[in-house]
């Protein structure tokens, strides 16, 4: 089995990840889909917790993998950027 990393380490990388998405609208949600998971498990203990990181594990494997498509197929940039 994978171990956990720590909470704070696995914030990071997904939000490293999640900037490095090519479109506007992807990495925006990316960012606030992170922040939002974050701010509603802070308070998580024991099982859930553990859980709950996990959870986020599997999903930096999924953005990590969206990232590197973005990159390779990369849109027309949007009038936000």
């Amino acid at each position: 089995t994978m171990t956990t990393m720590p909470p704070l380490t696995l914030f990071r990388h997904l939000l490293r990840h999640a900037h490095h998405m090519k479109d506007y609208n992807f990495r925006s949600y990316a960012m606030r889909r992170v922040k939002a998971g974050f701010k509603q498990n802070r308070d998580l203990q024991g099982e859930e917790a553990a859980t709950a990181l996990r959870e986020g594990e599997e999903q930096l494997v999924a953005l990590q993998r969206q990232s590197v498509l973005s990159q390779l197929y990369p849109s027309a940039r949007s009038v936000m950027e």
